[in-house]
């Protein structure tokens, strides 16, 4: 009877020992909360983070300035995964030329004062005070040439020398083939009765646009009032052309 009795407690503790365990092992194996990240694994993305590897965006080249021709291309990945391109020209190509355009006639040299011939195309003629006296310029260099401006007009005598102004006229310019002749005109005023000052010319001394030599012709148009003095005298000479 006593052997049967220990052999009772002796199943029992087995039992409890084995259901403790059976606890224990439970216990151990139970499911755990939350994420677990294993060993060399890759974590996910953080949330708000916008944009992935290889995420960045492509630039569409860059404008040139100052009228000169850029270009430029880029590409790269938007944060959609999506390749982005452009390209882009900075301006047209500009073009310029030099101030002014040149003269017409600006091929043809100026005419020498060696090269021309002087004559009265008319000596003096007008009604009243005021008469008009008309040089000719004629070229006999054997080529073109061309005149442009006013004539400097001396009215002289073997005393006194007078150097004629010249008229508001705008100048235009004129091109002479060979043998060609070119004009101006002296106006000038004779006197009338009562003016005390008068002046009697020999020779007017001509020195042709530009150039520096100059020319005698003899003068026949008789005396005029001297105004040498005056603002707005009444002897005076135009452009050659006019």
């Amino acid at each position: 009877m006593s052997n049967r009795r220990r052999n009772l407690r002796k199943a029992a503790a087995a039992l409890t020992g084995a259901a403790a365990l059976m606890a224990l092992l439970t216990a151990c194996n139970g499911t755990a909360t939350g994420s677990v990240t294993s060993d060399g694994g890759t974590a996910a993305p953080a949330a708000g983070d916008a944009t992935g590897n290889g995420g960045s965006t492509g630039s569409g080249g860059s404008t040139g300035s100052g009228g000169s021709t850029g270009s430029g291309s880029g590409s790269g990945s938007t944060p959609a995964g999506n390749t982005g391109s452009g390209s882009s020209t900075g301006g047209s190509t500009g073009s310029s030329t030099s101030g002014g355009s040149s003269a017409s006639g600006g091929s043809v040299a100026a005419c020498q004062a060696s090269g021309l011939g002087y004559s009265w195309a008319d000596s003096g003629s007008g009604t009243g005070q005021q008469k008009h006296a008309v040089v000719a310029l004629t070229n006999k260099s054997g080529h073109s040439c061309t005149l442009y401006g006013f004539p400097g007009v001396d009215l002289v005598n073997s005393g006194q020398q007078w150097s004629l102004q010249r008229t508001n006229a705008t100048p235009k310019r004129v091109t002479l083939a060979n043998g060609a002749s070119a004009n101006f005109t002296i106006t000038f005023l004779v006197p009338a009765q009562g003016d005390s000052t008068t002046f009697t010319p020999t020779t007017v001394v001509i020195t042709a646009p530009d150039q520096r030599t100059s020319y005698d012709l003899p003068w026949h148009g008789g005396a005029v009032v001297l105004q040498d003095g005056a603002t707005h005298p009444g002897t005076y000479v135009g452009p050659v052309g006019e």
